[in-house]
């Protein structure tokens, strides 16, 4: 496998405490003190490298090797980012076993991805451990410039993390300075017209500082856009290590993003999937308008983790503060005149747009580790205290006037000279907060000949309030509490490590601005099975094997009735199923890397309409996998090669499973190669054949919506290491 020389990939997240806890060790730095050797990174977000097997802190909140967590996880480094040169997050996340990524082919300023058959991209994503919680279109961003690794733990995870979503977290792991020095500049584009330049520069000062700088320009283009966008992210980072044996590293990050819709969005089903009179949509067909279309985005995120020693334990502090300021204006289709099925010369019926939100987040972990040992028995202690307080101010409105309607869209010719009016009827304004506090404690026990142990327990308390500024003023307000656990026993065989894990999750509803029946609305509840096996024959491959049942309770419908939309919990689904993921190291030439799902989403219980009981919930995708073939040469060991396949299996495109979607194949091709001292090029294809696919389908309100799968794709990459 090539290697790249200059800027080590950095570590986890990154510090700051609070004003008070951050003087002390200042006060006690002392220049004339010899600190030893000191430690930057944390440990557990080391760079990934070549590990097969690497120590993650998402399974545990400890450094803990894959192998050893008893659920299943998975862990995509920065080398993976580097070779494959990802637009966005989710596209390096199809390789996982257990996620189907990318539910809305290409767009651009989200990351979407479901685990285990359950959407987890609002309340399953998290940043160096700390929830990235979102609602509505109050979301935070990640572009994968930020980012050393990104790792997937898969079911249930309430015991470590609180309110979630039961098929997971993905924990996107930032680059931080680690202690490391070196500086790169990388450049590029694809046949989309996508163009990108980013550097870095990382610099240890003294023996007591290291600091890490970054920037990326990134020109949005191709994919059906009206016209080219920009995004724009700087970050920096400094870790400084005291006198006392502390350290404090703080992390900032600014996001911007001015652009326009991609095509291939919200399209009906029949033109989309299925035939209509016209025939199909053309590949990335949008129904946007030029003078009515914008993307906004301006972000900030600001990270700090402060580590010491205390009476013996070891404390680490993690704080977040951040914004992020989104206002979208787009015009979409909403099925066509006709209804669901299109009758001949039908065009399509529009939707415009609009929504200004604000989103802010304030978070704190505060968590103690330790290890003792009693009668024959070693315990890794741990002991934490988080809190959240999540704050959405939005506004969402839309254009009606049934006197003087919006014009039909031509599905051939649509007329992009239409001036469309402002919107005018806002049926959202207000500000939703959730605020959460959460006391949790873990054990993992070892003793005899490999026996490993782990119980975990957290308690949770959860404010959930909508401040309605619109003329009807219904207020909601709602506490909720749960408690969360997990019981694990694994046995390590030399290199085969069997385990049984159960537990539990909870996730409060978030109040519904439409109905004031969401503030009676129970939280999803729920638990999880799981038995697995993992496989480290040798220290370049490892095997993972996982079998689980999770039962997901209470989970929240929408409904509409009398003309009106009435929130309520409803339903009951379980996700059953298996996954296998290999990366195996076949000789010292050939690299093989494999993931397969195999899932069973059922709908148990939906009291509105029993008969999509037995059902399986739209848009999830039931089998897929993937398949890499990576061959380096022994004569030629600075070149890398590679060929896969991915299978995304069918699908529906409503709950009572009428409208199917079909699956495919598709190929993808690369190389790296290192061709000279310092400079290395990447070139990667995607969907090799250009294979015409929809990524999804749902259907709200009785019109189903379809989104283009991403056609074929090339991409150059070419970086400077020094």
């Amino acid at each position: 496998m090539t290697k790249r020389s200059g800027v080590t990939r950095a570590t986890l997240a990154a510090t700051t405490i609070l004003a008070g806890g951050i003087a002390a060790p200042v006060a006690a730095q002392d220049g004339s003190v010899d600190l030893g050797q000191i430690t930057f990174e944390v440990q557990g977000a080391e760079p990934v490298g070549d590990a097969v097997n690497p120590e993650t802190l998402s399974g545990m909140k400890t450094a803990t090797g894959i192998t050893e967590v008893p659920q299943s996880v998975s862990v995509v480094g920065r080398e993976t980012f580097d070779r494959e040169t990802p637009r966005k997050v989710d596209q390096v996340l199809r390789d996982v076993a257990g996620v189907q990524s990318q539910l809305y082919g290409y767009d651009s300023d989200t990351n979407w991805f479901y685990v285990r058959g359950f959407n987890a991209f609002d309340t399953g994503a998290f940043m160096d451990g700390l929830s990235l919680f979102s609602y509505g279109f109050g979301t935070f961003y990640v572009d994968p410039f930020l980012l050393d690794r990104v790792e997937v733990l898969k079911g249930p995870s309430s015991m470590l993390y609180g309110a979630s979503s039961p098929g997971g977290v993905v924990n996107y792991v930032s680059k931080l300075p680690d202690g490391t020095e070196g500086r790169s500049l990388s450049f590029g584009a694809d046949s989309e017209g996508r163009a990108w330049v980013q550097g870095e520069a990382a610099v240890l000062v003294g023996s007591d500082l290291s600091y890490r700088i970054g920037g990326k320009l990134q020109r949005q283009d191709g994919h059906g856009m009206f016209d080219p966008g920009l995004e724009g992210v700087v970050y920096g980072g400094a870790t400084r290590a005291f006198a006392d044996g502390s350290r404090l590293t703080f992390h900032l990050s600014y996001t911007d993003m001015d652009e326009d819709h991609v095509g291939g969005q919200f399209l009906p089903y029949y033109g989309t999937e299925r035939d209509a009179p016209f025939g199909r949509f053309d590949d990335y067909f949008n129904a946007g308008n030029p003078d009515s279309d914008e993307y906004d985005r301006e972000q900030l995120i600001a990270t700090g983790i402060y580590r010491r020693d205390v009476a013996g334990w070891e404390m680490t502090d993690t704080f977040r503060l951040g914004y992020a300021d989104i206002e979208e204006l787009y015009q979409y289709p909403n099925g066509y005149e006709s209804g669901q099925v299109p009758q001949p010369g039908d065009g399509l019926s529009p939707v415009l747009f609009h929504h200004d939100s604000y989103a802010t987040i304030a978070q704190n972990d505060l968590r103690f580790t330790r290890e003792v040992a009693t009668a024959g028995v070693s315990h890794d202690l741990l002991v934490g205290l988080d809190a959240r307080r999540y704050r959405l101010d939005e506004e969402q409105s839309s254009y009606f006037d049934a006197a003087n309607p919006l014009p039909p869209i031509d599905p051939t010719d649509p007329d992009r000279d239409i001036d469309l009016p402002a919107t005018n009827n806002t049926y959202i304004d207000g500000v939703r907060v959730q605020d959460q506090i959460g006391l949790y404690v873990q054990d993992q026990l070892r003793w005899g000949d490999g026996w490993i142990a782990t119980v975990n327990g957290r308690y949770d308390r959860v404010w959930s309030s909508f401040d309605d500024q619109g003329p009807a003023d219904s207020d909601l307000d709602r506490v909720d509490d749960a408690f969360t656990w997990r019981l694990a026993l694994a046995r390590e065989f030399g290199s085969v490590t069997p385990y049984a894990t159960v537990g539990t999750y909870f996730n409060p509803q978030v109040l519904d601005a439409f109905s004031a029946n969401s503030e009676d609305a129970d939280p999803e509840t729920g638990r999880q099975v799981e038995l697995g096996v993992k496989w480290q024959p040798n220290p370049s491959s490892l095997v993972t094997f996982a079998l689980f049942d999770i039962q997901r309770e209470n989970v929240s419908q929408s409904l509409v009735a009398n003309g009106t939309i009435d929130a309520r919990t409803l339903g009951e689904v379980s996700s059953r199923g298996f996954e296998i993921e290999a990366d195996v190291a076949l000789s010292e030439a050939f690299r093989l890397r494999a993931a397969y799902t195999d899932l069973d989403v059922t709908i148990d219980d939906y009291s509105p309409d029993t008969t999509i009981e037995g059902k399986t919930p739209q848009s999830v995708i039931e089998e897929f996998g993937s398949l890499q073939l990576a061959y380096t040469p022994l004569a030629l060991p600075e070149l890398e090669l590679r060929l896969g396949a991915r299978y995304r299996g069918d699908s529906w495109a409503d709950n009572a499973n009428t409208l199917s979607v079909d699956g495919a194949w598709l190929f993808d091709a690369g190389a790296t190669w290192d061709f000279a001292e310092n400079w290395t090029a990447d070139l990667n294809v995607t969907n090799l054949a250009d294979e015409r696919y929809t990524a999804s389908c749902q259907t709200s309100f009785g019109v189903s919506s379809c989104w283009q799968g991403e056609g074929r794709v090339v991409s150059l990459g070419i970086t400077r290491s020094f």
